[in-house]
């Protein structure tokens, strides 16, 4: 029997631990509402669909990831959450190869909630900080070892 989602934080809660970190990607459907709206840093998508993909992306380019909600805020309607993911560089990444280097991956994700579904999210993702880890030249940026 499906877990219910009783509150918004639990919502975001779910998608981290449940569906990125074990795996479950059948949990979507109780935590996004059917037209999700995804604002991302390389575009807009819609619907558990496309979402579905970005999970699959995520567990192809880093299958030893691990996220952590560091931090949760709600709001009403609206919520927000800061999180960190672990992984290896084990997938091609911006052009560069696999460097079997360890990385950290910081974000802030602002969420917009339909009884107590997400609806539609924004995602601020600390590439540079990714980039630099696997040794990427970061155009524009003073090269710190």
């Amino acid at each position: 029997m499906p877990v219910t989602t009783t509150d918004p934080a639990t919502s975001i809660h779910r998608f981290y631990e449940e569906c990125l970190n074990q795996h479950q990607s059948e949990v979507l459907s109780e935590i996004f509402t059917p037209d999700v709206v995804a604002h991302t840093p390389t575009g807009d998508s819609t619907g558990i669909p496309l979402l579905q993909q970005t999970v699959e992306r995520v567990h192809a380019m880093f299958p030893d990831h691990n996220f952590v909600v560091e931090d949760i805020v709600i709001q009403g309607d609206k919520g927000a959450a800061r999180w960190t993911m672990t992984a290896t560089h084990t997938a091609p990444l911006a052009g560069i190869p696999p460097t079997g280097k360890p990385i950290i991956q910081q974000a802030n994700v602002f969420y917009r909630f339909e009884d107590n579904k997400i609806t539609e999210f924004w995602l601020q993702l600390d590439q540079i900080g990714v980039l630099r880890q696997i040794g990427a030249p970061v155009p524009g940026a003073s090269q710190v070892q």
